[in-house]
């Protein structure tokens, strides 16, 4: 019911387009990101069976996993620019054509090769359709973006929790990883179709208080962005990719035991998506961020220190670390309102480089420090988050005045 109030509320305001069309456009842009997810959250289920079948580390896994994030690079830097000069249904189109050819090659992945070119191409897919549809959410939802960004990426929320719950099942059931991702195939094959069904409004750049390329490079509140959503990426996906080797590795639950605690992040994961954003919008994006960042911090810690009588701790954790990477997008937004595309393409491209760097660094962690010892990088990357937005909200205070 409250997805389908906000359907209402957001085809009456915003850009202005026919009712039935903007209604379209939300469907599938929730659609892309309930996909996207349904694929994102497999790998976390698939890790342990990618080191037995191709005898490789979690350093290995790691380096490969870091293709995805060189791809989500590629995508992301190109994305905010494609946006801007060939329109947004363009990018739909071409970031769901290629996700698709990713992921039907995963299914004949036999060799490291083959899987780190099916992560890569998969990453430059996901990106392209990820800034697009952040860079579009506010034109359609003016005076109440920090709700519907956040219902946006609750789709993405409900598309983990869905998954986690299947694959838990199905590999339990003897299902092979590569039929999974040849049925998740046919989930991106609709992503196409809708794409191109689609009508989206112009948003290109205004002159008048718009920052062009160099000066968006020079602006030193970009960096300030950069290392703050660096280490939002970096939180989700520790928790997203080494909560299920955690609970296995220091505590040797079977994948269908790890698999419960998963699907509880990631349910309350969707519901902090679905409602956090009416607490943002009440108490201010800022505001409200620091917050959750702050709760979030507080159940990882508690959680690790009470070890496997935490672990429902830590996955309430999800309620908390929901809200980060969808309102972050919305503070962009609204400091680079007038060519948000381009200035929200420039900081997730800057910082997925610098998190392929950290990234990197965690499946080695991982294999010197054990897994339980790696996992407090998920609080410590909060807290440098925090820190960030702080300076953050300062310089935006400052310029104000």
């Amino acid at each position: 019911m409250i997805v389908l109030r906000l359907l209402i509320l957001w085809a009456k305001g915003g850009a202005d387009i026919k009712r039935g069309n903007k209604l379209l456009l939300i469907f599938t842009l929730f659609y892309l990101y309930f996909t996207m997810a349904l694929f994102e959250s497999s790998r976390g289920n698939f890790i342990p069976f990618f080191i037995d079948e191709f005898k490789i580390n979690n350093s290995a896994i790691s380096m490969i996993l870091s293709l995805n994030t060189m791809g989500c690079i590629a995508g992301s830097f190109f994305g905010g620019h494609f946006c801007e000069k060939y329109g947004h249904k363009t990018v739909y189109i071409i970031g769901s054509a290629i996700s698709t050819a990713a992921v039907l090659i995963a299914p004949f992945t036999s060799n490291l090769f083959m899987l780190g070119l099916f992560f890569l191409i998969f990453g430059i897919g996901r990106s392209l359709l990820s800034i697009a549809v952040d860079s579009m959410v506010p034109v359609l939802s003016l005076g109440f973006e920090s709700i519907l960004m956040n219902v946006t990426h609750f789709m993405y929320g409900l598309g983990s929790f869905a998954g986690q719950r299947a694959y838990g099942q199905l590999l339990s059931a003897g299902m092979p990883w590569r039929t999974i991702y040849m049925y998740l195939g046919i989930f991106f094959i609709a992503s196409i179709i809708l794409s191109t069904t689609i009508k989206t409004p112009d948003v290109h750049l205004k002159s008048d208080g718009a920052f062009g390329q160099k000066e968006l490079y020079r602006n030193p509140l970009i960096y300030m962005f950069v290392i703050a959503l660096t280490f939002v990426l970096v939180t989700e996906a520790v928790i997203n990719t080494w909560f299920i080797s955690y609970m296995r590795g220091s505590y040797g639950l079977s994948p269908a035991e790890a698999s419960k605690y998963a699907s509880v992040f990631f349910l309350t994961f969707a519901l902090g998506r679905l409602l956090g954003g009416f607490v943002i919008n009440k108490i201010g994006d800022s505001r409200g961020m620091k917050l959750f960042l702050c709760m979030a911090a507080l159940c990882l810690v508690a959680g690790l220190q009470l070890k496997r009588s935490g672990l429902m701790l830590m996955a309430s954790s999800g309620l908390f670390i929901s809200i980060m990477f969808p309102t972050m997008m919305v503070i962009i937004n609204s400091a680079f309102n007038q060519n948000a595309s381009m200035a929200i393409g420039l900081v997730v491209t800057i910082s997925n480089i610098l998190f392929v760097i950290i990234f990197a660094l965690m499946g080695t962690l991982n294999d010197w420090l054990g897994t339980y010892t790696a996992f407090y990088a998920a609080p410590v990357s909060i807290a440098c988050c925090l820190t960030a937005l702080t300076f953050v909200t300062r310089k935006l205070k400052t310029s104000t005045q």
